[in-house]
């Protein structure tokens, strides 16, 4: 019914007609459902024949609805019960077939004898049940409906032999062949050959070891390694496709033995085409634990950003991996921007960048030193200063940027509210002394110093810093005198 659909077809297409009989067809129809067990629509498109009231036709029709079914099996009955009855109703049919009640109508005589299960009848009708494997079916339904697997054989031959004049006998038919046979090794050798996608013989194998269907002592490297080599070989085949790696992942997953490794194997090597494909990567490594592959990923990708120039991407990548070193090379490269251009971009990403600035020195005074210019623009002056203060004495931030965030301090010393007490005034200066001091050194060895800008920039802060420490003793002094 399901595979063999030509009779259903041709039933549906008659079933629309007025006269049914006349088409040339009709009589084959009804063969090929008779075959097929299709009891009822046969009776159906006997019951359209205009000599349906006849005694011939109500016998064959009544014949046909009297049918033991092999489903009452399933619905409770014995199969002993419905072998019985299916040998009582088949006794039947032939006694009716010998007293010659059909022979007015060859056609209904053709239908009895296929009840009858007479051999001579299925090579008449063998065009109405190509190929040979539906003729064992419907032989086996008329002559042994309870026939066991391992009986088939004495079915088989008489079946082949009658196409092979017709037709000659192809790679499915031995695949059949063997799974009748029930010799599973040969069915999985051969699927492997004849089907060159794998998918049939890995679902199969799969499906047998399950079962417990495969006899590990036939093979030296035992049934689960056949089953795991057979899905390797087939998830290898969806792993170089463009669009279904993702599906051969799924089947890698349940190969116990070999199957991370080739997993590894293969995400090494698959092009990372777009940031969407590689977010799908870098989730199948996260879900497995696979922390090489997933600093590798994020590794290419925040190097294609950076030669891109999206900072913020790249950062974004490196911190997913966790690469201390390329995220303290990119927070230098913000503090540098920022150097030249007084301004930070992706500003979102830097403040939230949360505990992961504790990644790295440069990130912690990074994310800090962003900190540190939210308060000064809310107007959290002395939270500023302290910070500042603190970014300092931590020596979080490189020498270079010294010179930026003591700049940074002028702004507060310059309020007309104290800021910086005269002890945080000391450090300060105690912090210009020693940028200067090594400003000098450096340029005595290689000849760079402070830029005219920057000397006068030093020249206010040290004024500065001179004006705001009596200005602190003395408000500190007040302060203990009151």
């Amino acid at each position: 019914k399901l595979h063999f659909i030509t009779a259903g077809r041709l039933f549906d297409d008659l079933m629309k007609e007025e006269q049914p009989e006349s088409k040339t067809t009709y009589w084959d129809t009804i063969f090929r459902l008779v075959l097929q067990g299709q009891i009822e629509k046969a009776c159906r498109l006997l019951s359209l024949h205009s000599a349906r009231q006849t005694d011939d036709f109500q016998t064959l029709i009544n014949l046909l609805k009297r049918m033991p079914q092999l489903s009452n099996v399933y619905k409770g009955s014995s199969v002993a019960e419905f072998d019985m009855k299916w040998r009582h109703w088949r006794d039947e049919c032939q006694r009716n077939y010998e007293e010659q009640k059909f022979s007015i109508n060859p056609n209904l005589e053709t239908v009895v004898r296929i009840l009858c299960g007479e051999d001579a009848v299925f090579s008449e009708v063998k065009d109405c049940c190509d190929p040979w494997y539906h003729m064992l079916i419907s032989k086996a339904l008329y002559q042994d409906p309870t026939v066991k697997a391992c009986d088939l054989h004495y079915y088989i031959q008489g079946c082949q032999d009658a196409y092979r004049s017709t037709t000659r006998l192809g790679e499915l038919d031995s695949i059949l062949l063997s799974a009748l046979e029930s010799d599973v090794y040969q069915v999985i050798k051969d699927s492997r050959t004849v089907f060159s996608n794998g998918w049939f013989v890995a679902h199969l194998t799969d499906l047998l070891h399950h079962c417990g269907q495969l006899d590990s002592h036939r093979l030296q490297f035992g049934s689960d390694l056949q089953r795991e080599f057979l899905l390797l070989e087939y998830a290898g085949s969806l792993m170089s496709h463009h669009s279904l790696w993702i599906v051969g992942v799924s089947y890698l997953d349940h190969c116990a033995e070999f199957g991370r490794k080739y997993l590894e194997l293969y995400l090494d090597h698959i092009p990372l085409d777009s940031e969407k494909k590689a977010n799908k990567i870098l989730k199948i490594c996260e879900d497995r634990n696979m922390t090489e592959q997933a600093k590798s990923i994020c590794k290419v990708m925040g190097m294609r950003c950076i030669r891109n120039k999206r900072l913020g991407a790249a950062l974004t990548w490196f911190l997913r991996s966790k690469d201390v070193g390329f995220a303290t090379v990119l927070a230098e490269k913000y503090l540098l921007e920022y150097s030249e251009s007084g301004e930070f971009t992706n500003l979102d990403l830097i403040d939230y960048l949360g505990p992961s600035m504790l990644l790295s020195n440069r990130l912690t005074f990074l994310g800090k030193y962003r900190e540190f210019h939210k308060l000064y623009s809310e107007g959290e002056y002395h939270a500023a200063g302290d910070l500042l203060l603190a970014l300092l004495q931590a020596r979080l931030a490189p020498k270079q940027f010294w010179i930026t965030l003591l700049i940074d301090a002028l702004p507060l010393l310059e309020k007309t509210e104290l800021i910086f007490s005269s002890q945080q005034t000391r450090e300060l200066m105690k912090c210009l002394e020693e940028l200067t001091t090594e400003y000098k050194l450096g340029k005595k060895r290689d000849g760079l110093g402070f830029t005219e800008a920057r000397k006068d920039q030093l020249d206010v802060l040290k004024l500065a810093l001179s004006r705001n420490l009596p200005k602190a003793i003395l408000q500190e002094g007040t302060v203990n005198l009151l």
